[in-house]
């Protein structure tokens, strides 16, 4: 138990760390309209001068197969397979949530495994490994900075979203 804690808040570290190079701010566990009348839930939303960032972790270990457009992803560990929903489906229907809250706003979306992970037949543009993550970030520099129409955006969603699980709207 306490070993399983002390990984998980090793990542979580690692996650920070890469994150702050390039975060303005950041919120977690938003609740947020979907566009279809329900709502979507976002792990971690990060402004950094391009746009948006939306962050999706998987602590997951062993060798994972997977691709953009396959329903189902395969974890080998221990010889063991095990499948599960393609994590970029999720990812992207919150992207498309945001879109309808910052229309003109770039969203940029990285699913992030355990640094005991691997893809060993390679992996989707939007996949990091928690290692490779802060690497993988740096390609979002090349994309010009927004910073004003970034920050509008961002009080904006922050108006709308929850964290608390109601689904009532404040004034946008």
């Amino acid at each position: 138990m306490i070993r399983r804690k002390r990984k998980r808040s090793f990542y979580s570290r690692k996650l920070e760390r890469a994150l702050q190079t390039v975060k303005k701010e950041e919120a977690k566990s938003i609740i947020i309209p979907d566009g279809l009348g329900g709502m979507i839930e976002i792990e971690r939303l990060v402004l950094i001068e391009q746009g948006l960032l939306i962050i999706e972790t998987y602590p997951m270990s062993g060798h994972l197969f997977g691709a953009d457009h396959i329903d189902q992803w395969t974890q080998i560990i221990d010889g063991r397979s095990f499948k599960f929903t393609n994590p970029l489906h999720r990812i992207y229907n919150s992207k498309h949530a945001l879109q309808t809250l910052a229309p003109k706003i770039p969203i940029f979306c990285r699913i992030v495994f355990s640094e005991n992970s691997n893809f060993p037949k390679g992996k989707p543009e939007e996949v990091s490994v928690i290692d490779s993550l802060s690497d993988d970030l740096k390609s979002l520099s090349e994309y010009p900075s927004i910073n004003q129409q970034g920050q509008i955006a961002w009080e904006r969603i922050i108006r709308v979203a929850r964290t608390d699980g109601q689904s009532l709207l404040r004034d946008v």
